[in-house]
């Protein structure tokens, strides 16, 4: 049987969504809803619980650690700065967070979004669309309509012959 050598660390710790302690020191969360990051590398794929994972190194307020980043997150990445990640090199993304179930277990899922995304109030990631304003049409009445009309809002106290 042949085996193959995965990469399992890069010797980066992995970015936590929660409050932890590390050799007697007590940290924040290095990730946090709005927080602002910059992506470090072009990123890896690792093998995860549920299959292939991106991960990307980006700096938090603990320092740099590697995130992973869901489907969602490369979807809007990719929308604004390109399918090719070595571009998003030294860019800044926002991080929205949301608790939830996932797999059957509490936790706190995160997203990597560009400008103008968040998360609506059912927790789905929406882009923040200007709607352009347009003023109303409005169509003369034809001489039957406006005959009509005269009709319909003359003063009923009057006779009409």
């Amino acid at each position: 049987m042949r085996v193959e050598i995965k990469a399992t660390s890069d010797g980066i710790g992995y970015a936590s969504k929660n409050a932890y302690e590390w050799e007697g020191k007590s940290y924040d969360a290095d990730i946090q809803d709005k927080d602002r990051v910059e992506i470090l590398n072009e990123g890896t794929i690792e093998e995860g619980k549920f299959g292939p994972q991106h991960y990307f190194k980006i700096k938090t307020r603990n320092g740099e650690k590697k995130a992973p980043f869901n489907q969602s997150s490369i979807n809007v990445v990719a929308k604004t700065l390109g399918t090719e990640t070595s571009e998003w090199v030294g860019k800044t993304v926002t991080v929205l967070t949301k608790k939830g179930v996932f797999a059957g277990n509490k936790g706190i899922a995160a997203y990597f979004v560009t400008e103008g995304w968040y998360l609506d109030e059912y927790g789905d990631l929406v882009e923040n669309v200007e709607v352009e304003k347009v003023a109303p049409v409005f169509t003369p009445k034809t001489d039957t309509e406006a005959r009509n009309e005269a009709i319909r809002n003359q003063d009923v106290s009057e006779p009409t012959f």
